[in-house]
């Protein structure tokens, strides 16, 4: 089974996509057309690295290393965005529980 698939069956996931760093769609599945995952994949490529990199000037600004971005979410009163590694979720924000989508989508991204 596709690792989209997987997150397909959490509570309240309405799309799973896979994305490339370059900001391109590998893989969806959910309520989405291809013109929309796609935008979401792109939109997620480009916000996961500007994360990354803030981390990275955290750790150098705190003197600190240990700031590694593994991902992000951000969420209105009826979505969220949830995005680990190379993985995005767009779910109804009262009806998914964002630590069992952490979670799976950590553990699914083997790292």
């Amino acid at each position: 089974m596709s690792r989209t698939s997987e997150l397909m069956k959490l509570p309240g996931v309405e799309t799973a996509g896979l994305f490339s760093r370059k900001g391109f769609l590998e893989e969806f599945e959910g309520v989405m057309t291809v013109a929309e995952a796609s935008e979401m994949a792109n939109l997620c490529a480009d916000v996961t690295m500007n994360v990354e990199l803030q981390g990275r000037l955290l750790g150098r600004l705190a003197d600190k290393p240990g700031w590694d971005g593994h991902g992000w979410i951000t969420f209105g009163p009826e979505m969220a965005i949830i995005a680990i590694r190379d993985s995005a979720c767009l779910v109804k924000a009262g009806h998914a529980s964002f630590n069992q989508l952490i979670k799976t989508m950590t553990e699914s991204a083997g790292r």
